[in-house]
């Protein structure tokens, strides 16, 4: 990985200049920036006129511009220590996924032109990166990361037509109103929607849905408008709102299920519900608990009976390491970069694929049409974007986990 940092100092060209790969981080095979096949009609004119001629040929191919936080600046000259490669490893991963992905569309279509730039983590930096040559040439963006990044940036991009891909940053939408964003991540809005769905899916006559709020920020934002989904969704659904446990034991019945959705990450608050579901359950209620996305990352094992309360969640990860696609991309990778691909990786892939090979078939000029009709299942994330005329493309895309045998898994 220290390797291939300095690899990537060597072809990331600080401040507003593109990359011109001279490693094995940016291959490249003939013309400096491409990737994928270089195979080109030169018109047969005098030397002094090819350079030209070839110029104008890459101004006609697909452009893309690559904003990462590398934070190369803050490397000691060559001296690249762990703690720079900790720095820039959200950044690295993700580059090297949307170069194997760039790679494997290019060769079913025309070379990309990749440039790739140095974001440094700065919002002030971004201001400026907004006007550069290369931004300016590119027919798409693909960057910032961080939403102070992307606030910067896309504020001060000229062109309201040059489409700008958030491709990490959770936020919604709606935080940025930046018209020409396409935010690949789905928001926590997203995931209520999602919820809100699959409980009307699933609602029949005789049950009850309870939405237990907490006073944490997470449990707020999450259940925000969530009983009203539910009831545009399913208009007879039957569905109360409590703030207590006590309030919660006196809306259970045992005349049907008992859909309880909770988004709290505390975990005194998150302990004691299970705790009290638990006692109801084996009471003979019927139970199906909905929780906040970041339950996967919590440890139950001290709850035995946890499972038995049906725990599903949403996830903006469809990856199934046990799929042909996962396996190949992960060996591959392996033997390109000598580590595994991490979640940043398979996003950076995703990415890469989706829209290259939008722009593969379409051009880039329809690009927001087919946006509005296009879905992607990828081997991370599943794309399905909305349209907002203030703030873009907005991805609506979540999967479901539930936990089974002491973890969360893909249903």
């Amino acid at each position: 990985m220290k390797n291939t940092l300095i690899a990537i100092s060597a072809a990331v060209v600080l401040g507003a200049a593109s990359c011109s790969p001279k490693t094995t981080v940016l291959r490249n095979p003939n013309v400096p920036g491409n990737v994928g096949k270089t195979e080109e009609v030169i018109p047969d004119v005098a030397d002094k006129e090819k350079d030209k001629a070839r110029e104008m040929l890459l101004a006609k191919e697909r452009n893309i511009a690559l904003l990462l936080p590398f934070q190369l600046d803050l490397i000691a000259g060559n001296d690249v220590q762990e703690k720079d490669v900790k720095r820039s490893a959200l950044a690295l991963d993700f580059y090297q996924g949307f170069q194997l992905g760039l790679e494997e569309v290019a060769r079913k279509g025309k070379p990309f032109r990749l440039k790739v730039i140095d974001s440094k983590d700065n919002p002030t930096y971004n201001a400026s990166l907004a006007s550069a040559e290369d931004v300016s040439q590119a027919g798409i963006v693909v960057g910032p990361v961080y939403p102070q990044e992307i606030r910067a940036f896309g504020r001060n991009v000229v062109d309201e037509n040059k489409w700008i891909v958030n491709p990490l940053a959770a936020s919604p939408a709606s935080d940025f109103n930046i018209s020409n964003l396409i935010t690949v991540t789905p928001s926590i809005y997203a995931h209520m929607e999602a919820v809100a769905t699959k409980v009307a899916e699933e609602y029949k006559i005789g049950d009850v849905v309870i939405i237990y709020q907490t006073t944490d920020s997470d449990s707020k934002q999450f259940l925000t408008g969530m009983a009203t989904a539910i009831r545009e969704k399913k208009y007879n659904a039957h569905v109360v709102t409590v703030s207590s446990l006590e309030q919660l034991n006196e809306k259970l019945t045992q005349a049907g299920n008992n859909i309880i959705i909770s988004g709290t990450t505390d975990k005194t608050s998150l302990n004691n519900l299970i705790s009290a579901l638990t006692k109801k359950k084996s009471e003979y209620y019927s139970i199906r608990l909905f929780g906040h996305p970041l339950w996967d990352r919590f440890d139950f094992s001290n709850h035995p009976s946890f499972s038995g309360l049906n725990p599903t969640i949403s996830t903006e990860s469809n990856l199934k390491p046990w799929t042909s696609a996962v396996r190949q991309f992960r060996e591959l990778y392996r033997q390109k970069y000598g580590v595994m691909p991490s979640d940043q990786s398979y996003k950076g892939y995703d990415v890469a694929v989706f829209f290259g090979t939008l722009i593969n078939k379409y051009g880039l000029e329809n690009l927001k049409a087919k946006l509005e009709t296009e879905t992607y299942n990828g081997i991370y994330n599943t794309y399905k974007f909305t349209y907002n005329e203030t703030w873009g493309f907005a991805n609506m895309a979540v999967s479901f986990k539930e936990y089974i045998h002491g973890s969360f898994q893909l249903q």
